[in-house]
């Protein structure tokens, strides 16, 4: 984010609200990955402290400083215990899919307060929300892919079965190496971009049924 109003795209507005926003993203990610353990019948994150919204409880310093220079950060992994589902694998899968899962619903909100803000004259901060948005979505993306350390790769090890496995371990050999090379391809391939405009295509499409929207 900082590198984007180093660089003239982002206002100061835009970079206040992204932060804010995002902040709130990484929170709410744990605390719904949080509460689906807890609805499937594994109280360890609730022990943990995982349902509180606390930010020292959730942030990740090294997460929070990627996300404010890059624009893609990521909060403290919650301690989950795979003996405590009923359907392991399945069930432990959904606990990690929540947390992209979480993520569009913030994008979903700030799209939202940003349709709102068009609504009465308030451009500039409707599209800073729209930044929020964007971000919020790439985090979601990006999530879904079988690369560590994403909720991906922890839902393909869990539900994924010997094949699936054996390949996000390799990939995950290769550590951050492998997460750079994989994000680069991503972006480069255009498929990142056109996960993203779908999800903001299909969040638009879902609040344009909202009467008065």
């Amino acid at each position: 984010m900082l590198l984007d109003y180093l660089r003239g795209a982002y206002t100061t507005t835009d970079l206040i609200v992204v932060a804010v926003v995002m902040l709130f993203a990484l929170i709410f990610h744990n605390v719904a990955q949080a509460w689906v353990a807890g609805r499937l019948g594994d109280p360890s994150p609730r022990f943990a402290g995982f349902l509180r919204f606390d930010p020292q409880q959730h942030l990740e310093p090294f997460g929070v400083l990627f996300l404010f220079l890059l624009g893609f950060g990521w909060p403290k992994p919650v301690a989950v215990n795979s003996r405590n589902y009923g359907s392991r694998g399945r069930h432990e899968a959904l606990v990690w899919y929540s947390g992209p899962a979480a993520y569009l619903l913030v994008a979903l909100a700030a799209i939202l307060v940003a349709l709102v803000l068009s609504a009465i004259n308030n451009p500039l901060l409707a599209r800073s929300f729209v930044f929020a948005a964007l971000i919020a979505i790439r985090h979601a993306v990006i999530n879904l892919f079988p690369v560590f350390p994403l909720d991906g790769a922890r839902a393909a090890l869990a539900w994924g079965n010997r094949s699936v496995r054996q390949v996000v371990e390799q990939i995950s050999s290769l550590g951050m190496l492998g997460f750079i090379a994989i994000f680069i391809a991503l972006s480069f391939t255009g498929i990142l971009g056109a996960l993203e405009r779908f999800f903001f295509s299909l969040i638009v499409a879902i609040l344009q049924l909202i009467p008065g929207l």
